[in-house]
């Protein structure tokens, strides 16, 4: 049996058996399975990875059963690049939760059931980037929003039970739009498998109405604005670990199907406007976040409106794709940058801003003056999670904005680079604006001691990792060559 061929369905199987095994293990016993799953899924992730690139893309073949009648996994650049970021960022959020929720109150953080529902969500994630099936998406869909939900509320409080119900709903909402443009979709055409639909979709009404269904519901679960109400209460009331997941992996996933929707299944114009439609959404969102990021008086929320004006910017490949192979190529790259620049990054500032409320006593920004004192780990890494969210050099976040920048100058639509200055420009205001706060040199009285080093050292890891992203580019660039998005449109790997 070939190892490497059977790398998706067991990314897929790992984290699942992790999740049970930890069910069952007990609350003292269940950190340390987490951990070993964790290293574990890495290291399959990156084994997978490796394999794409020496390789190319291929296809795992649940149960030997493979489409139409059955359900394949897809692995290509764009799937590993994805699965190696939540492995990433799932090793550092496994480490810094094992400090976070350790507690002797064995009611705590529902008697330990974080860890069951962490791996549960990581094996949904972990499978909706994988599945080539449009109705399998909508599983995992559901799985990643049933987990996500009931972490937002694993703390308790009337806040966090809101900011859940809140949650609940437009997952509810999203799914069953989904599916309902999943039944029409099935009605026209008869196919669920991606690749099949890419080469047999032709014009129809019924087909058409059912995958705009499919986008406007991944659009919600995505918080694409104005879609993206649900998304500063949820991520910013949930427990700092949860938080971070939220923001870094678990919109991504979404999105990441109405990329394969897209620019891979879709034949070009065949929902006209769309993309346009995408592409003014993504530049609203980017703004419209950012002036909200900035009005914040609260460190957990100012970072929950900066995810919203990031995503935005993923959502600018759309419009940039009608241009060509070669702009297609630098706008898909990148995207794929941003993707994990942002994924690292914003991971490390909410599990940053979830130690700095915890040595503080309190999320209010005004009255963190002196955390360069008290905790200059902590600041460096907000500071350093800063730089990739403005672009600055050298960063992932630098470099994904080049790409970006040069794919518009290169479409002759000026306009998409005017609205990635601007955007860089805004979210320097409000990083100085919280960064101006914690570098006061000003004696500070502290709620808490300094911290296990875990919550300490990790959020800056991650900070620093979004930084270094910048040499990893010609990597990235090579995965994305050798994802079905480019394959498919007559790119070259």
């Amino acid at each position: 049996m070939n190892v490497l061929a059977q790398l998706p369905g067991l990314l897929v199987v790992v984290p699942l058996a992790g999740a049970a095994i930890s069910f069952v293990a007990g609350r003292r016993r269940a950190p340390h399975v987490a951990l070993a799953t964790a290293l574990t899924v890495l290291a399959l992730a990156v084994a997978l990875a490796v394999h794409v690139l020496d390789d190319g893309p291929f296809r795992y073949q649940v149960g030997g059963w493979g489409a139409p009648l059955g359900i394949d996994l897809v692995a290509d650049g764009a799937a590993a690049l994805f699965l190696v970021l939540t492995a990433i960022v799932g090793l550092v959020v496994t480490l810094y939760a094992t400090a976070y929720f350790r507690t002797d109150d064995e009611t705590a953080y529902g008697h330990g059931l974080f860890w069951t529902l962490w791996l549960f969500m990581w094996t949904s994630l972990n499978a909706l980037f994988l599945t080539g099936d449009v109705f399998n998406v909508y599983v995992c869909l559901e799985l990643v929003g049933i987990s996500a939900v009931t972490l937002v509320t694993i703390g308790g409080g009337a806040e966090a039970l809101r900011a859940g119900a809140r949650y609940l709903f437009a997952s509810m909402l999203g799914a069953m739009t989904y599916l309902l443009g999943v039944a029409l979709l099935y009605a026209a055409t008869g196919q669920l498998d991606m690749d099949v639909l890419r080469t047999t979709l032709v014009a129809d009404t019924t087909a058409a109405t059912g995958l705009a269904l499919m986008i406007a519901a991944l659009v919600l679960k995505t918080a694409l604005v104005p879609a993206h109400f649900w998304l500063p209460a949820a991520h910013g009331s949930a427990p700092s670990p949860v938080s971070a997941v939220l923001s870094s992996l678990v919109v991504k996933g979404s999105y990441f199907v109405i990329l394969r929707l897209m620019l891979d299944v879709m034949p070009a114009d065949y929902l006209p406007g769309v993309e346009i439609v995408l592409g003014v959404l993504g530049s609203a969102a980017i703004v419209w976040g950012s002036v909200q990021a900035l009005l914040q008086t609260r460190i957990k929320q100012l970072v929950a409106y900066s995810t919203v004006a990031q995503i935005g910017y993923l959502f600018l490949v759309f419009p940039l794709a009608r241009h060509g192979a070669d702009v297609l190529t630098l706008a898909l790259t990148g995207v794929l940058v941003h993707a994990l620049s942002h994924g690292l990054a914003k991971a490390g500032l909410f599990l940053g801003a979830g130690s700095l409320m915890t040595r503080f006593g309190h999320d209010r920004i005004a009255d963190m003056g002196g955390a360069v004192r008290s905790a200059p780990a902590l600041t460096f890494g907000v500071a350093l999670a800063g730089v990739t969210m403005m672009g600055l050099p050298p960063s992932g976040g630098f470099g994904a904005k080049w790409l970006l920048v040069s794919a518009a100058l290169a479409s002759g639509e000026w306009w998409w680079a005017a609205v990635l200055v601007t955007g860089g420009l805004l979210a320097a205001a409000y990083m100085f604006r919280l960064l101006s706060v914690l570098l006061k040199d000003t004696p500070t009285e502290l709620h808490a001691s300094k911290g296990d080093a875990r919550t300490e050292w990790l959020p800056l890891a991650l900070a620093l990792g979004a930084v270094l992203l910048v040499l990893a580019i010609p990597l990235v660039s090579n995965l994305a060559a050798a994802s079905n998005v480019l394959i498919h449109a007559g790119v070259t790997p």
